[in-house]
């Protein structure tokens, strides 16, 4: 069943709610724990998960005008609002790899090993289990509502999960004695957050230029079903995921009326939607066409 633009809002807003009291909480807990240790992987991990928590901010305020009605500034509704946030998220990405990069760099330099204890690996382990959850959870929640900001957010938390094992080899070179094993991680830290970070701005970019959202081809089959189609054209497609614009020309026997033609028309957009939910809006042009 497809979800309502009111009941999309009210479940993203859900969602980034909860995630960001998450956020907050553990972000507190490292940056604490991080500085009474000596940690400062931990104190960065802390510092992330507080960008995390402005992320979900800004995706609160996004959210808000993502799904308010079409207007006459934009009949076509607001949802790129919410495009270009998840735009925003991989620009942000980008960020966090080179600073992740550059303290990896600065920790090459000989400093004081921290002192771990039971609460700094208690703290990495509910963050680790926190960032679990939530990754799983934006992800569903992202597909079901047709959300691209979640699922961008769901990839970001994701992202987290891997600084987090990074801060938990740290803690180990530390117990060993080999500090140059967190730099090690680090580096490959930042590597894998630069990778998620262009596949969400490529992503982004493609739904903002409106690269084609279905193959023409799948389309193709779809019209060529459906009777009454003597043939078709100019099918084009546009949109992201969960929210997708098609556009074709398609033509019928001339001496259709009014009404048998406009059945046609209705048919190739009921054929369209079944195949492929995430469409929302179908405009078919009809030309005469010969038998």
């Amino acid at each position: 069943m497809a979800v309502t633009a009111d009941a999309a809002r009210r479940g993203v807003r859900r969602v980034l709610l909860a995630t960001l009291a998450l956020n907050v909480l553990v972000s507190v807990a490292k940056i604490v724990v991080g500085r009474f240790s000596g940690s400062m992987s931990m104190v960065a991990d802390g510092y992330h998960s507080m960008m995390d928590g402005a992320n979900n901010v800004v995706g609160l305020v996004v959210t808000a005008f993502a799904f308010a009605p079409p207007d006459e500034g934009h009949p076509y509704g607001h949802r790129k609002f919410e495009t270009a946030a998840s735009l925003a998220i991989g620009l942000l990405l980008m960020g966090v790899a080179y600073h992740v990069l550059t303290e990896a760099l600065a920790r090459a330099a000989d400093r004081p090993l921290p002192e771990i204890g039971a609460a700094n690996w208690i703290v990495m382990a509910v963050t680790l289990g926190t960032n679990f959850l939530v990754s799983w959870w934006e992800a569903r929640e992202g597909r079901r509502l047709g959300s691209p900001y979640l699922l961008a957010d769901a990839t970001h938390t994701r992202s987290d999960i891997y600084v987090s094992l990074g801060v938990i080899a740290s803690f180990a070179g530390a117990r060993a004695g080999v500090g140059a094993l967190d730099v090690v991680v680090a580096l490959g830290i930042a590597a894998f957050i630069a990778v998620l970070a262009v596949q969400i701005i490529v992503g982004s970019f493609h739904t903002l230029t409106d690269r084609a959202a279905i193959p023409a081809e799948s389309l193709a089959d779809v019209v060529r079903a459906v009777p009454g189609v003597v043939s078709w054209s100019d099918i084009r497609t546009r949109g992201g995921p969960g929210l997708v614009y098609v556009d074709l020309i398609a033509r019928v026997d001339g001496d259709l009326t009014l009404r048998e033609a406009h059945d046609v028309a209705d048919a190739i957009e009921d054929a369209v939607r079944r195949a492929h939910p995430e469409v929302v809006d179908v405009v078919v042009h009809l030309e005469p066409g010969g038998r």
